[in-house]
């Protein structure tokens, strides 16, 4: 009963403040826009399973239903603009929004034990789809962030000439001026800044998304996290309340995709049909998101408010709105290095299959190769962001 309730206000609230703001009725942009008939060729409905809490970088799953779709624990859904279908996005974190030890790509295989659902889509980091290439081998199909946003935050005032290299990070942890915080040590970026030769004695392994370790440590510390939000929540807040800044682990080097939008490599050829079309709607969804992201990050916060994904996760309209612009200024959503949003770079996927090769295990096909893990085959070339 209580939960029904909290949907009827959410839903009530973000109803009323994106129809005051936009002047026209919630969802009405996606029911406009996003028009291409899928009901003969896609599952209807069809599942998105996200890696995270809603947030700004999730924008474009959002987009494609707009305000007023059904809010509920762990899920938004509603029909997908005007194409005949339901759209539902899952919300991720292994025991948040999945169950202890699931992850979104595993989800595609053995389902969502909490959602009790098994997603079409999958969000997916290109490292981990070499690595488990065997285990659990997906193939992304597109991508909403042309560059991974995660990355090493500075205070600027600590640090007024930042660190834009990797030499930059070398020569602090040779310094001993203060530590570097990441999640670990032992694999993907931590471990190719360690294999670089960045002095493994200056890393502290454990970060969890939190930010105590650079307060308490006066800034002296970099630390890991979304160059999007966090350095948002410590400018303005989080105990700081200080400017600071961030680099991004993509210009250190290593050239990850996070949040692809990847299927189970044995359900592409069933679900290529409604990929050829669906594909190109995300594409779009992606490029009105970050162009207009008014109706979404209220979206965002009715759904945080209202906790339907966890209590302790706020994403207020300013984190928000800096993060959707963010996102462009960055270069974290963008063409890249074409006129193309979404595609796939495949010197970049080759690069870092290079980087990745010497870490598979058992998980992973031995002989995996970059176009076994990502395809550019269902991307329409002329939808990107102008110029």
């Amino acid at each position: 009963m209580k939960l029904a309730y909290q949907t009827l206000i959410a839903s009530a609230l973000l109803a009323a403040s994106t129809a005051l703001a936009s002047g026209q009725e919630p969802g009405a942009f996606a029911k406009e826009h996003y028009k291409t008939p899928l009901a003969d060729v896609c599952p209807n409905p069809f599942i998105i399973q996200k890696d995270w809490l809603a947030q700004a970088e999730q924008g474009a799953m959002y987009q494609m239903i707009g305000g007023g779709g059904k809010m509920e624990s762990g899920k938004y859904s509603g029909p997908l603009g005007s194409t005949g279908i339901d759209l539902v996005v899952l919300e991720g974190g292994g025991g948040i929004g999945l169950g202890d030890g699931e992850t979104a790509y595993s989800a595609l295989f053995n389902g969502n034990s909490k959602a009790g659902v098994t997603p079409h889509l999958g969000y997916q980091e290109l490292d981990n789809a070499f690595i488990f290439s065997k285990r659990f081998p997906v193939v992304g199909v597109m991508t909403p962030l042309d560059k991974a946003p995660q990355g090493l935050i500075w205070d600027k005032g600590t640090y007024p000439d930042g660190f834009h290299s990797l030499d930059d990070i070398k020569k602090f942890a040779d310094s001993g001026k203060g530590k570097i915080y990441v999640s670990t040590i032992q694999r993907t970026f931590g471990l190719y800044m360690v294999e670089s030769g960045v002095n493994r004695d200056a890393f502290v392994e454990g970060y969890r998304g939190d930010l105590e370790n650079f307060v308490t440590n006066n800034g002296t510390w970099l630390n890991q996290g979304f160059v999007t939000s966090e350095v948002y929540k410590l400018t303005h807040g989080a105990n700081w309340g200080k400017p600071v800044d961030g680099v991004m682990f993509a210009d250190l080097g290593y050239p990850n995709y996070t949040g692809m939008l990847a299927v189970a490599k044995p359900n592409l050829d069933k679900l290529a049909p409604c990929l050829e079309k669906l594909v190109p709607i995300i594409q779009q969804a992606q490029v009105d998101y970050v162009t207009d992201p008014a109706e979404v990050n209220k979206l965002l916060v009715a759904f945080n408010d209202g906790g339907f994904g966890t209590s302790w996760w706020k994403t207020s309209i300013e984190l928000n709105d800096f993060a959707a612009k963010q996102l462009v200024d960055i270069g974290a959503v963008g063409n890249g290095n074409n006129d193309t949003i979404g595609d796939f770079d495949m010197d970049r996927v080759t690069r870092l299959h290079e980087i990745v090769k010497p870490w598979l295990d058992e998980r992973a096909d031995p002989d995996v190769k970059p176009e076994d893990v990502v395809t550019n085959r269902f991307i329409d070339p002329k939808i990107g962001l102008k110029k």
